[in-house]
């Protein structure tokens, strides 16, 4: 999966799916080794593999997302139809007749929450800020320079401050944007991962100093509120490690084509100790 002749750098203006179909390890390949290698290898190399599914709410992220970081750009890539089923003969006629091509069709509701969570968003003042000048959707390709295999990364919002540092945002939709739940999600979805894999890799890919990586969170129902969090830095070293423990086994696993699975052996787990003491005598 390395790319010999993929220059190194920064890429604007690229799409998604050129994104998602492009060589070289993320941030999710990152996730899927720490599964396990054989989960990887049936996600991302196994020519016969299925196509990826939608996942649920991908939609009502993606709206987040441009109605936030790209709002100018929501109208050229969503057409609101009808407030009706889309089951109804209404709406297929309003598809056959005013359904741009290569817009995807949303309902009133949809675009009303995404309009939403972005004024949630930028009432955020720092946020706001970092907003107002930058790009969105960068896509990043670097050499690790530890096992010298690609990676990639595509931060949702690089600010630029000044000629030798940016500040990278990522937005997150998710039920609860506290602080406090936040970095429960955070360590469910190993979020101290891509800090450390995007701070770093972005570095290597543009070099300038990345100052600071920050989430801003945003609900998905009413009153969609939000907050903008920073790893401490003891979270950030464990991201840190955390991703080079995977990517050394990625390098490994590329070099020996050998892509090992949970194991073949019966194996001896134990009871979480909260279960385990559930049934202590009293």
């Amino acid at each position: 999966m390395n790319a010999i002749d993929l220059p190194m750098g920064l890429r604007y203006g690229m799409s998604i799916e050129e994104y998602h179909a492009g060589l070289g390890i993320s941030k999710t390949g990152l996730d899927d080794i720490e599964r396990s290698p054989a989960i990887f290898h049936a996600l991302h190399i196994d020519p016969n593999r299925p196509a990826p599914k939608e996942r649920a709410g991908q939609l009502e992220g993606n709206l987040a997302h441009c109605a936030i970081l790209e709002p100018a750009e929501f109208s050229k890539r969503y057409a609101v139809g009808p407030d009706v089923s889309r089951a109804t003969k209404a709406w297929k006629e309003w598809e056959a007749a005013h359904l741009p091509f290569g817009a995807v069709a949303i309902k009133p509701d949809q675009r009303e929450v995404a309009m939403r969570q972005a004024e949630s968003v930028r009432k955020l003042p720092e946020v706001r800020e970092a907003l107002a000048r930058g790009h969105a959707e960068v896509s990043a390709y670097w050499n690790d320079p530890e096992t010298g295999v690609l990676c990639r990364c595509r931060p949702d919002w690089v600010h630029p401050c000044g000629e030798s540092g940016v500040i990278l945002l990522d937005v997150k939709t998710y039920s609860d944007a506290s602080p406090r739940e936040f970095a429960r999600q955070a360590a469910r979805k190993r979020y101290q991962v891509q800090d450390a894999f995007y701070s770093e890799g972005y570095a290597f890919a543009s070099g300038l100093e990345v100052l600071a990586f920050i989430f801003v969170a945003v609900e998905s129902e009413w009153p969609y509120a939000a907050s903008a969090v920073m790893l401490e830095d003891e979270s950030r070293t464990a991201g840190h490690r955390a991703a080079h423990r995977n990517l050394n086994t990625y390098a490994q696993c590329l070099a020996a084509n050998e892509w090992p699975g949970y194991g073949s052996a019966i194996q001896i787990i134990n009871l979480p100790a909260w279960a385990i003491n559930k049934e202590q005598p009293e």
